[in-house]
């Protein structure tokens, strides 16, 4: 059976369109950043955000050694920076987010109230982390809240590991 997060990657593969722009959140090991390189063509544009260089530097090898260097823009800042980075004339198709114990759970709620404003018109945010992980638990409790005729949520969710995936659309 497949895990949650190859799950939210085939709902992101049925909206993706070559040329999209779309943000993986958090690096961590760069696979997200290369799957969504991958999705977006040569004239798509994936920005990759890691305060971590040592993370930002693993990601660019992977990236050069698939040759897909030149979709990707590394930027050595923590997630909470993306509002900065972005522009209401390039609306963002997917916001990838990997969740861990550490990641804190106020600034990802408050990102992603930023970050909705950008989100093109069937755009994703994704939340790929545990059931268990504060993160999570808030991020799921603010999009509880939001308005069906303006967003769909749905939680993708493994019953024995705790993994889960959030899937936040808009329409």
């Amino acid at each position: 059976m497949k895990k949650t997060h190859n799950l939210a990657q085939l709902t992101i593969d049925e909206i993706l369109h070559v040329s999209d722009t779309v943000i993986d959140a958090t690096i961590k090991e760069g696979d997200v950043t290369r799957f969504l390189a991958s999705r977006v063509g040569e004239n798509g544009h994936v920005m990759s955000f890691s305060a971590k260089k040592s993370e930002i530097d693993n990601m660019a090898t992977s990236l050069f050694l698939s040759g897909l260097t030149a979709r990707v823009e590394p930027i050595e800042r923590d997630f909470t920076e993306i509002p900065k980075y972005l522009d209401p004339t390039e609306p963002i198709s997917v916001v990838l987010f990997q969740i861990d114990d550490d990641t804190d759970a106020d600034a990802v709620v408050a990102t992603i109230k930023q970050v909705l404003l950008y989100l093109r018109t069937y755009g994703l945010i994704v939340l790929d982390g545990y059931t268990n992980q504060p993160a999570v638990r808030a991020v799921a409790e603010y999009v509880s809240k939001l308005t069906d005729d303006q967003y769909d949520v749905r939680a993708l969710n493994d019953l024995l590991s705790g993994e889960t995936a959030l899937i936040i659309q808009r329409h």
